[in-house]
């Protein structure tokens, strides 16, 4: 009786052990280390298919993104290479290459922390067993194994009978879920549009699979029907942005991971037992009655139609710009661009991105404009300009003048290989940072923040995009700092060129804590992207709270060794004192001038990315450039002196957040005699344009500042909380660099709920949906855009404000409210 050879013990982990425990070549359990650094350096060589690949054996971890994880250290978190990683290095060469890998998957993502549930990733290995080759007995999941030197595998593309075996093992549990879940979307006008991208679908294709062999009608009951409210539902049509059929589920669990992971929005989970297991939201609740903020993070990784959207709303194209037009999301994803962004996420955001032909001479976008979006070139030429920052004119007449802007400071020719210009102030929401210019007849594409936020989560072109900052945009984000401006062309290239080399870029999460006061200083942080929180203690409370954005310098006062004993030094004392510390060395600066302690609690106000400039660079930085290192003096004793202030009118200015403020509707009590008519004018003006009602847009209230009311009305704030998180990026910076909600708003409410200030209302929505006699009470979003959301006037003139009778209404920043009441107290 022939015998069955024996399964191999090793190198291989048995699917039946515990996670941090293997078996030896007797049989016999042992603890399977975790990976270490030093594993980077190990090299594993095996075959897949016969064709030889090398890989380390271990890799960095990567976030939801795809990038890899770095402490505020920089250091990284190994985990050990998989099979399917190894696969990857041998087919993927250039972006669009993923389709080529011959190891299917529907539960994995690369930004997903890999489960191996589905078990279509399965390969049979190979491996030495007593110094001869012998087969692994059971086939294992590519996404999850490991690897190990002289592994064989074999995947589904192998001719021979192990790759029969694999194709045999693949085709069967493709059939067992297409005979259950293979379906078109609910919604017929999506069936056709949504059928080429289910990946069960591409699957079962692939393998040739029968899922009508396995039909459960063909030899038994249909399995009873679920409880009410337990497991498994029919059709949830219950939220105004998605479907959930729930029949269609696989439970993958990528939307869980997606949920969870990648958003930690926390809403998604598994529910019931058995057949009746599926997908629920918070306890169990129908989508659109849970916490879920309707991101779309879950719809876009499922695989199959469990989780489509409804259109909801259209994106429509500014008549301003006559050679935009919308691009479909089929010349999307045949783009190389593109390759890699799901195409379910197109589909949804169709209209986000739009072709623009723009001819020589023409103005593609202004410096000082609200940088919504970003332009990829497709053909020809452009030219970015970046113009010294002219100070406001003042008066009525002084916005008539022409301001003349004289020669550009910085001058860079832009071509189809720069890929990408204004991705910046597109990612940030800031104004932009310089000219651009068609020098030839060029297309440009034009996308949104969450497409491009999309693109920037490929590794691939993420890397692109880097190189392309340290190359272009890190002189392009030194000339939107304070502190690099106006500084002579000359020594100005001199520092780019000399920051190029020495700053190492990493990336923080939401609530990360960069460093704590009174921590000591070894790196100075320049913010390339987000917004940190300042937070300086005294005593027993926090004194001061405060954001910095992008552009922003963090711990120059600790890398400097100034504390506050140098408050009272001028700054003229304090630089001379710099300098002569600097200069008593010829070697290592930092022997000169001892490190300081860190003087606030900065954190990351959510997703940051920074570059990091090591104390000797910046030392040796300080030294060559004297111009620059009186700056850093004058600034850090500005702080420090900001620090000590412990007056209660600043105390109270910070603590209502009206620093933020650019465009606050300050109420004069003095003068107001609550007559209304600032809300009664803005209902007026706005009509019924946006909500099919009259709705108003401000509250005659809010929190009270010395003897004005700063009234529940969008202040336009210098950073845009209610910006971040769109999910249809239906908000965004109108011409004056107010919020302007778009039509297309789904009505989620996270704009609202992300306000600290509660300016943004939802509002319901009384338009009649088309081919409906009934109308719709779905939310939308509403908030006060300066009476301009179209962009129309040169200067922005709120109804809020003329239409005040007792001239108590006013527009005002936050800056100018502060010296007003702090001027009020010096006449008092």
């Amino acid at each position: 009786m022939p015998t069955t050879p024996d399964p191999v013990q090793s190198p291989f982990i048995r699917d039946d052990d515990e996670g941090l425990f293997s078996r030896d070549i007797n049989g016999q359990l042992v603890r399977l280390d975790a990976p270490t650094e030093a594993d980077y350096n190990k090299t594993v060589s095996m075959q897949i298919d016969g064709q030889p690949v090398s890989v380390p054996l271990a890799e960095p971890l990567k976030d939801e993104n795809g990038n890899i994880v770095l402490d505020i250290e920089g250091r990284t978190t190994p985990r050990y290479t998989t099979i399917y990683d190894a696969a990857v290095k041998l087919y993927v060469k250039q972006p669009g290459d993923e389709a080529h890998i011959p190891i299917p998957t529907i539960c994995h993502q690369p930004h997903m922390r890999p489960v191996a549930v589905c078990r279509l990733c399965v390969v049979q290995i190979y491996g030495q067993k007593r110094g001869q080759r012998a087969a692994e007995r059971k086939l294992l999941p590519a996404c999850q194994h490991q690897v190990k030197d002289g592994m064989e595998v074999f995947t589904m593309n192998d001719g021979g009978a192990d790759g029969a075996r694999v194709r045999q093992a693949v085709k069967v549990v493709t059939e067992l879920l297409a005979a259950d879940h293979l379906k078109p979307a609910p919604l017929p006008a999506l069936a056709k549009e949504l059928e080429p991208y289910n990946e069960l679908g591409q699957i079962t294709a692939r393998c040739g699979a029968s899922p009508a062999r396995f039909q459960i009608d063909a030899f038994s009951k249909p399995a009873p029907a679920a409880a009410p409210g337990a497991g498994r539902r029919s059709l949830d049509e219950s939220s105004p942005v998605f479907l959930v059929d729930h029949s269609a589920c696989i439970l993958c669990d990528r939307c869980v991971r997606a949920c969870d992971e990648v958003m930690e929005n926390h809403v998604i989970g598994r529910t019931g037992k058995g057949a009746t297991a599926g997908i629920g939201f918070d306890l169990n609740e129908p989508m659109g009655e849970s916490s879920c903020v309707q991101c779309g993070e879950c719809m876009v990784s499922c695989p199959t139609t469990a989780i489509t959207f409804k259109p909801v709303a259209q994106v429509t194209i500014s008549s301003k710009v006559r050679s935009a037009e919308i691009l479909a999301a089929s010349e999307l994803t045949a783009d190389p661009i593109f390759a890699g962004v799901p195409p379910k996420f197109l589909l949804w955001q169709q209209g986000l991105v739009v072709r623009r032909r723009v001819k020589a001479g023409e103005a593609v976008c202004k410096q000082g404009d609200a940088g919504n979006t970003a332009f990829f070139i497709k053909s020809g030429r452009l030219e970015v300009s970046v113009y010294p920052s002219v100070p406001p004119v003042k008066g009525v007449f002084g916005r008539l003048r022409k301001v003349e802007r004289g020669e550009p400071a910085m001058r860079i020719e832009l071509t189809p290989e720069d890929v990408v210009v204004g991705e910046m102030s597109c990612l940030s929401g800031t104004p932009r940072t310089a000219d651009v210019t068609a020098l030839a007849e060029s297309e440009v594409w034009e996308v949104r923040r969450n497409v491009l936020d999309r693109l920037m989560r490929l590794p691939s072109q993420r890397s692109r995009f880097e190189k392309q900052y340290r190359e272009r945009a890190l002189d392009l984000a030194l000339q939107g700092s304070d502190l690099f401006k106006e500084i002579p062309g000359g020594e100005f290239r001199q520092i780019v060129d000399y920051l190029r080399e020495r700053l190492n870029f990493v990336r923080v999460s939401a609530g990360q804590t960069l460093f704590r006061q009174g921590d000591p200083v070894h790196d100075l942080y320049l913010v390339r992207l987000g917004y940190v929180r300042v937070g300086v203690r005294l005593f027993e409370g926090e004194a001061r709270v405060l954001s910095q954005g992008p552009g922003t310098i963090l711990g120059e006062i600790g890398m400097l060794g100034f504390t506050s004993r140098d408050i009272g030094k001028t700054i003229d004392e304090a630089d001379l004192a710099v300098k002569e510390a600097l200069e008593r060395t010829d070697g290592d600066p930092a022997l000169a001038l001892p490190a300081g302690f860190r003087s606030a609690t900065c954190s990351a106000l959510g997703s940051v990315e920074l570059g990091r400039l090591a104390r000797p660079d910046f030392l040796h930085l300080v030294r060559e450039f004297p111009l620059l290192r009186r700056r850093l003096v004058e600034q850090s004793l500005a702080r420090l002196g900001g620090v000590e202030q412990r007056n209660p009118m600043l105390t109270e200015f910070v603590s209502q957040g009206l620093y933020e403020g650019r465009s606050l509707l300050v109420l004069d009590l003095d003068l107001c005699t609550r007559c209304d008519e600032c809300t009664k004018g803005c209902v007026q003006q706005h009509g019924s344009a946006s909500h099919g009602v009259p709705i108003t847009r401000l509250l005659r209230d809010g929190m009270r500042f010395d003897k004005f009311v700063v009234a529940t009305a969008c202040r336009s704030c210098i950073d845009a909380h209610c910006m971040v998180g769109c999910p249809v990026d239906a908000i965004h910076r109108g011409k004056h660099l107010q919020i302007v909600i778009e039509d297309h708003c789904i009505g989620c409410g996270l704009c609202a709920s992300n306000c600290p200030y509660g300016s943004i209302f939802m509002m319901p929505n009384h338009h009649v949906k088309p081919g409906s006699p009934a109308a719709i009470a779905q939310p939308k979003a509403a908030t006060c855009d300066l009476c301009d959301s179209e962009g129309d006037r040169s200067s922005p003139k709120p109804r809020c404000v003329s239409a005040c009778p007792h001239d108590a209404a006013h527009r005002m920043t936050g800056d100018e409210l502060l010296q007003l009441v702090t001027s009020g107290f010096q006449d008092r």
